[in-house]
């Protein structure tokens, strides 16, 4: 099982591959049969296949794009919970959201579920 400091280090780490529009390096965090729900609502994505397709296309869609890690890191056991705040330039506009991420982790220290709680609803422009 990974420590609570490696699970935050895979968070920080997927801010950064999610800040570089690096969808490899996102996926490289996930396990292989891996599920993604962004937003919660939403439905799942299974598997890395997916969960690449998805980043890909978000980043393809926005000029610019920052996820940051807005609060303290909360991670017990083999789950952490994240704030984050996601900035994405499109079309000559900014636009931000805030998140929480809940993440669980595999034995391996992969992520194995992520779920995104925000909606439209949410979104300010800046």
């Amino acid at each position: 099982m990974p420590t609570t400091d490696e699970m935050k280090a895979t968070v920080q780490a997927y801010a950064a591959a999610h800040t570089a529009k690096d969808a490899d390096a996102i996926v490289a965090l996930f396990a292989p049969d891996c599920v993604v729900a962004d937003p919660v609502d939403r439905p799942e994505m299974v598997g890395r296949d997916a969960v690449r397709e998805f980043f890909a296309g978000t980043h393809e869609m926005s000029e610019g794009f920052e996820l940051k890690v807005t609060g303290p890191i909360r991670a017990v056991d083999r789950f952490a919970a994240v704030p984050l705040r996601a900035e994405t330039s499109m079309g000559g506009s900014t636009f931000a959201v805030d998140i929480i991420d809940l993440f669980t982790f595999g034995d391996d220290g992969l992520i194995t579920e992520m779920r995104a709680y925000w909606t439209a609803s949410d979104i300010t422009q800046l």
